[in-house]
C-alpha cells in the first residue's frame, strides 16, 4: 500500500508542477490522469497479487486484493484531484465501507474454509489464472469507472433527485447483500445443512440475493455520479451494466445454477423452491399459486 501512496503522490506533484491534463473527453472539465492513475494502480495491484498466488499455488488473495483496488482507486483519486465535495466524499465513503465489508468477509471465509472451488483447476496454471487477475482489474476498473469521474470533476451541483434515490439504492443493495452473505455463512457453518441448500431469511425470497443487492449498490453509485456527467463520460453507465453481465453471464449466476442443479436438481424440495423465488432481489411471490404445497415440500 505504501507503493501506490507514492504513486498517487507522484501524479500529484506532477498535476500541481505542470498542470497537465492526459486528454479531454466531450465537453466536462475532468483530471483526465485519475483515470490513468486509477488503471495503473489498479492493474499493479493485480498482475502482483497474481505473481505472489501463482508462486505460492494459492487463491487466497484474490478477493482481498480485489477490494483493496477499488478501496486504493477510490480513495486515491478523490486525495489527487483533491475536489472535496459532499457528493465526491459520500460516494468514495460508500465504496470505502462496500469494499472493507466484501473483502474482509471474504477473506475471512477463505481463510475459515480453507479454499475457493473456483480456483481448483487454475491456480496451478499460472498463465489461465493470470487471465483470472486481468479480468478481476478490467472489472475493478471499468466498475469503479463513474466514481473516478465523479472524484476528478470540478462540478458541484446541488443535490438532484438523482443523489437521492442513488444513496438509497445503494443502502437497499447494500443491506441486502451484506444480509445475504452472512446468512449463507451461518447456515453452511451447522452441521446439520451439509450438502442442503439455504431457503431461509432473504434466500426464501430469492435464489441469488447477494448479486441483486450487489447491482443495487453500483447501480445507486453510477445515479451519484449523474450530476457532474458530460460529453462522453456518460459512457461510465456500462459500470452497472458490465457488473450485471458478468454476475448474470459469466461468473455469477451460470456457475451458481450449474452447481444447484448438479447437486439438488432432481429433489421435488429444490423445485418447488426455485418455482417460489425470483432470481435476484428477495420479494414474496404473494401470487403463486403452488406457495402452501412448495411450502409443506420445503419443510419435509
Amino acid at each position: 500500500m505504501d507503493v501506490l501512496i507514492v504513486f498517487w503522490r507522484t501524479l500529484q506533484v506532477l498535476k500541481n508542477s505542470t498542470g497537465l491534463q492526459m486528454w479531454t473527453i466531450g465537453g466536462l472539465s475532468v483530471q483526465n490522469s485519475a483515470l490513468v492513475g486509477a488503471l495503473i494502480v489498479d492493474f499493479a495491484i493485480q498482475w502482483v497479487g497474481w505473481g505472489v498466488s501463482a508462486t505460492f499455488r494459492t487463491e487466497k488473495l484474490y478477493d482481498a486484493l480485489g477490494s483493496s483496488a477499488f478501496a486504493a482507486c477510490a480513495i486515491g483519486t478523490l486525495t489527487y484531484a483533491k475536489y472535496y465535495y459532499a457528493r465526491q466524499i459520500v460516494a468514495t465513503v460508500f465504496v470505502m465501507v462496500w469494499a472493507a465489508r466484501l473483502g474482509g468477509f471474504l477473506f475471512f471465509r477463505v481463510l475459515k474454509t480453507g479454499a475457493d472451488s473456483r480456483f481448483d483447476e487454475v491456480k496451478s496454471q499460472p498463465l489461465k489464472f493470470w487471465i483470472y487477475w486481468t479480468v478481476q482489474a478490467v472489472w475493478v476498473w471499468v466498475t469503479l469507472l463513474p466514481v473516478i469521474i465523479l472524484n476528478g470533476s470540478d462540478h458541484n451541483p446541488s443535490l438532484w433527485p438523482s443523489d437521492i434515490i442513488g444513496g438509497i439504492l445503494w443502502v437497499i443493495g447494500f443491506t441486502i447483500e451484506t444480509t445475504a452473505d452472512f446468512q449463507k455463512y451461518a447456515f453452511k457453518q451447522n452441521p446439520a445443512n451439509k450438502g442442503r441448500f439455504i431457503s431461509t431469511g432473504v434466500w426464501k425470497y430469492a435464489r441469488y440475493p447477494n448479486y441483486g443487492g450487489e447491482m443495487l449498490v453500483w447501480w445507486g453509485l453510477w445515479l451519484l455520479s449523474i450530476p457532474v456527467l458530460d460529453g462522453g463520460y456518460w459512457v461510465c453507465v456500462v459500470s452497472p451494466l458490465f457488473l450485471m453481465f458478468l454476475l448474470l453471464f459469466v461468473s455469477g449466476v451460470p456457475l451458481q445454477e450449474k452447481q444447484a442443479k448438479e447437486r439438488w436438481g432432481n429433489e421435488t424440495a429444490y423445485q418447488a423452491y426455485r418455482r417460489s423465488t425470483f432470481l435476484l432481489f428477495p420479494i414474496p411471490k404473494f401470487w403463486h399459486k403452488e406457495k402452501p404445497a412448495i411450502e409443506q415440500e420445503l419443510q419435509a
